[in-house]
């Protein structure tokens, strides 16, 4: 059996050569990179679909809020229209019995005149 021989290098080629370390990655190496790179993703993924049901339900809150309020604001508004017609019709019965007592009274005196008279 014969053995094939190398050239040996020389101590020239040697010093001009550049030598740097290298470190042998092996395959499962870099599978199990992968694998936590896609882990990462994944969780990354599940929380940001947890905040965005989060948000999701804080803004069905807020408008079940709103409508809430929209419906006390038109009833407070229904309640002040009710009290603005309260109070107009007061006051046109209050100008109505005051007419009257006005006139009451000037035939009051009218009757007394007329008592004084007889």
């Amino acid at each position: 059996m014969t053995w094939l021989t190398t050239k040996r290098p020389s101590t020239r080629e040697l010093l001009r050569a550049e030598h740097r370390p290298h470190a042998a990655r092996s395959v499962r190496t870099g599978r199990w990179i992968i694998f936590g790179l896609l882990c990462v993703i994944g969780a990354l993924l599940y929380l940001r679909n947890q905040e965005q049901a989060i948000h999701a339900l804080q803004i069905e809150a807020v408008s079940r809020e709103s409508l809430a309020f929209k419906a006390e604001l038109e009833q407070s508004r229904l309640q002040r229209q009710e009290n603005q017609a309260t109070e107009e019709q007061l006051l046109r019965r209050i100008a109505t019995l005051s007419a009257q007592v006005e006139r009451l009274q000037t035939d009051l005196a009218f009757f007394r005149q007329q008592k004084k008279a007889r």
